[in-house]
């Protein structure tokens, strides 16, 4: 079934060569996942929810599989998620209240009434919070399975330890404790489980996008808690402690991207920051120490080009991606971008290795196979070997592995190169399949080419 379709509407990935030299660091499900939709239109919304509600300044995103959509007795629905869209310019968060529904929270008046709401955050209880800039709160809604109902307000219009000015971005830890950015007050301010002030972090300029990771949350391959906040005028990322402490800082100039416009953030299963740039119509991705690594996208209406992308939101465990745009929204999965696989042999007066080097944006799961020079298999020489993102490299030294089980889906190779002997002297061809590690690995590879001549 593909996934929050009815959303997706609103809003057939093989395999690539680098012939394509496209970015592949994110990618477009396969067709059997979402029936080939995966950009929401003006059009697709008008056929779901009529003259009620337009795409009108959307900001904020927030995914999440809630709890009470769980079934024990099967797993084929796991990556079907709860997105949650603000619809700043209507007042309203629009959302999937099924699989084949929407729901529009917001249009009726009194308590439940928003005004200029921006950032969202839910998670799998049910509980959602939304930033309401222009009343100068943030609402806490409730959703038990499939609609969305006002819970209470939290804060008021004032400079006081709990009170808003500008409230933007809002997010959550795993132990319910839910920070608030507030451009106004150039702060941020953490609430408890409860609603009560548990701190303030002062000293930011405008501080606008946020994201939080603590040890407690079950989709992090890092176990790590920290923070970070967009600031300075849409330049600045910061990464603080969650007690507040500035740990590192990093500007859009440093990356080259200084005419840009740093709008929200997400944090990966890696803890890499996933940063949408509204100016330049493309993402950033960061790693957890705020070290660059790749920009993905380009001004456009075309596959993997944006407009003006705003809220981000990811799925931790399948690597699902939901981004607005400036009238509509896309949908996206981890994907993997290799470049600059090279191999040669390095060799002293008594030993010969090979060595192979390559980059990656995305830690990924290498598949390493060794080809004769008429391109008939020998030898598999890494089987979804880990590496992280960045510069990657193995050795392997010249001596033909065990043959694979005839079940392994691998020819047989030919009779002249028998395992434990070492390569014979020629010319070669090494086939690297690099996949990420999320849903992604089993319908979507990166492969590269190269060759080497070995003489003995």
């Amino acid at each position: 079934m593909p996934i929050i379709l009815s959303l997706l509407i609103l809003l057939a990935v093989g395999c690539r060569s680098h012939a394509a030299e496209r970015n592949t660091t994110y990618i477009y499900p396969p067709w059997q996942h979402t029936w080939g939709v995966v950009r929401a239109t003006p059009f697709k919304l008008r056929l779901f929810v009529g003259n009620k509600t337009r795409f009108n300044d959307p900001q904020g995103l927030a995914c999440v599989r809630l709890n009470a959509w769980e079934d024990t007795t099967r797993t084929g629905d796991d990556d079907e998620i709860t997105a949650y869209g603000v619809n700043s310019g209507d007042n309203c968060i629009i959302y999937n209240r099924s699989m084949f529904a929407l729901g529009i929270y917001g249009l009726d008046a009194g308590d439940e009434e928003l005004n200029r709401p921006w950032g969202i955050v839910a998670n799998a209880r049910g509980d959602v919070y939304v930033a309401d800039r222009g009343n100068h709160r943030v609402v806490r809604l409730f959703n038990p399975g499939n609609d969305l109902s006002f819970v209470r307000a939290i804060g008021s219009e004032g400079d006081e330890p709990g009170q808003f000015i500008d409230p933007c971005g809002v997010t959550l830890d795993n132990q319910g404790n839910l920070y608030v950015t507030d451009a106004g007050l150039g702060r941020v301010t953490v609430f408890d489980k409860d609603g009560q002030v548990k701190g303030v972090w002062e000293g930011f300029d405008g501080p606008d996008g946020i994201a939080v990771v603590d040890p407690l949350e079950p989709w992090s391959y890092y176990r790590e808690g920290f923070a970070v906040v967009i600031d300075s005028l849409h330049q600045r990322m910061t990464r603080l402690s969650l007690d507040g402490m500035r740990l590192t800082m990093a500007r859009a100039s440093d990356w080259g991207a200084s005419g840009g416009y740093l709008d929200y953030v997400a944090l990966d299963f890696y803890n890499q920051l996933i940063i949408t740039d509204r100016r330049n119509s493309c993402f950033h991705k960061l790693d957890r120490n705020l070290n660059y690594i790749t920009r993905f996208g380009e001004p456009g209406s075309g596959d993997y080009q944006f407009d003006e992308p705003r809220g981000i939101a990811i799925y931790r465990r399948f690597g699902q991606i939901l981004v607005a745009e400036r009238a509509g929204a896309q949908y996206l999965w981890v994907g993997e971008d290799a470049t600059d696989l090279t191999a040669r042999v390095i060799a002293d007066s008594v030993w010969r290795d090979l060595r192979v080097d390559f980059k990656v944006t995305e830690p990924a799961l290498l598949e390493l196979s060794l080809h004769d020079s008429f391109g008939r298999f020998i030898a598999l020489l890494a089987r979804r070997q880990w590496f992280n993102w960045g510069n990657g490299h193995l050795n392997w030294g010249l001596q033909i592995p065990p043959r694979l089980p005839e079940d392994s889906g691998y020819p047989t190779p030919p009779p002249e190169y028998r395992p434990g002997e070492k390569l014979p002297a020629g010319e070669y061809i090494l086939r690297a399949r690099f996949r990420a590690t999320y849903s992604s690995r089993e319908q979507f590879f990166d492969e590269l080419e190269t060759r080497f001549k070995l003489n003995w």
